[in-house]
């Protein structure tokens, strides 16, 4: 009882490697984010087409799903560290390229087909760097009793930097471009490049032998538990979570320009670092199936309160409730997916948990951007929202049966890595 007591939401930043990733990919995905607010009001201000927005993330998406398993077998056989380092260079080169093509004196006029094809090799890149960063998350905490804090945290720093980098890219949109948020996000990835440098590792070998993907959806396949919440998490990802994509058509409707437009991305995500920081603080107190289908539900119904919204504040406030009950879910079903997943398939399962969270997102995307083109950005957010939650509650309904496999143990409670399963 002594030791668990010791174990509190900030026990993950006692290891090095932790610490040295949290800042260098606070800084990185900061960056990132810039790029993502000015890559999308750039995009609506060539085409002034929501249909041309989802084309550009659903570009991304299906060059994400060509390669995602591929992915997770690269992180199980390969040093993670290693493969993070060549895709982070990797995603810093496309930044750069990105800043050259939007550059006012550049000799090739940007155009959104190449928005479309930088977002199709980020989804290549993406693939192979999504997997291994999730199961880094064991490669750099010694104690498995961390890891559900090490994932909260880890959360919590993606959404702290979903804060901070809408809010940058509103100044330096309006005062420098967006070929400007471009470039900075190309220099942010060396923070992260550093970062992966300066930790101590072990000495990681190369697996002989290809994983076969087929052990990583077989186990998927047979865990119950484990598929029905991805099955939440696909339906959330492709109904509820594109709401997003529409906010430069939202800011037009508003009439509050790049400014105000960065301003709702940010405010979408300080609802979600809070929702992170909740969770960071009381995550272990709450069964996960709770914090699961209420973030799930929540999602729906505040994005009919947001298109209900009669003025630009309370759209702010609806989408600060977005933020929140977004990663109130993601965290709580990424949380107990890895706490289930052996160490010997976390690759490949993570690959598919992130094939479905990120790469169904993209295309729902593209979905409601060609819904909002025909009938009006609020009445398809109406009809995907209603959809959302009627689909994610015959999931629910699905999940009682099995509502005493869903409520894991919490991690505080395991034995150390070496004597058990991973969990990232």
């Amino acid at each position: 009882m002594l030791i668990e007591e010791r174990i509190g939401p900030f026990y993950p930043f006692r290891f090095r490697n932790f610490r040295l990733f949290f800042i260098g990919q606070l800084i990185s995905v900061a960056g990132t984010w810039m790029q993502q607010v000015a890559e999308s009001w750039l995009v609506y201000h060539l085409t002034q087409s929501a249909t041309w927005l989802g084309i550009v993330s659903g570009t991304g998406a299906l060059c994400y799903v060509a390669f995602a398993f591929a992915g997770g077998q690269v992180a199980d056989r390969y040093p993670r560290r290693n493969v993070l380092l060549i895709t982070q260079t990797a995603a810093m080169l496309l930044a750069f390229t990105l800043a050259f093509l939007a550059w006012p004196h550049s000799p090739i006029p940007i155009q959104p087909w190449h928005i479309a094809l930088m977002a199709g090799l980020l989804g290549i890149v993406r693939a192979y760097t999504m997997p291994s960063q999730q199961a880094f998350v064991t490669d750099m905490v010694d104690d498995r009793r961390a890891l559900p804090g090490a994932i909260a945290l880890n959360s919590l720093r993606f959404n702290l930097a979903r804060f901070i980098g809408p809010a940058l890219a509103g100044f330096v949109l309006v005062q420098q471009g967006a070929e400007a948020c471009f470039f900075w996000n190309g220099i942010s990835f060396l923070a992260v490049i550093l970062s992966l440098l300066l930790m101590r590792m072990e000495n990681q070998s190369v697996k002989p032998h290809r994983q076969p993907i087929k052990e990583g959806l077989t186990y998927v396949l047979r865990t119950r538990s484990v598929l029905q919440v991805i099955v939440l998490i696909a339906t959330a990802s492709l109904l509820l979570w594109p709401v997003t994509t529409l906010l430069p058509v939202f800011a037009q409707l508003f009439h509050v320009g790049k400014q105000g437009y960065s301003t709702m991305v940010s405010t979408n995500g300080l609802g979600a670092a809070l929702a992170g920081l909740s969770l960071a603080w009381f995550g272990l107190r709450i069964p996960r199936r709770y914090t699961i289908f209420a973030g799930a539900i929540g999602l729906g119904l505040s994005s009919l309160m947001f298109i209900s919204a009669a003025s630009y504040r309370l759209a702010l406030a609806c989408l600060l409730l977005i933020g929140f009950c977004m990663i109130l879910c993601g965290i709580s079903a990424n949380t107990f997916v890895q706490e289930q997943v052996p160490d010997a398939l976390r690759g490949r399962v993570m690959a598919l948990y992130t094939l479905v969270f990120n790469a169904l997102q993209p295309v729902g995307g593209l979905l409601i951007g060609l819904s909002a083109d025909h009938f009006g950005a609020p009445r398809a957010v109406a009809i995907n929202a209603l959809l959302g939650i009627g689909l994610i509650s015959l999931v629910i309904f699905w999940l009682s049966p099995q509502r005493h496999r869903v409520g894991v143990q919490p991690a505080s409670a395991s034995p150390p890595l070496s004597e058990g399963q991973g969990e990232d």
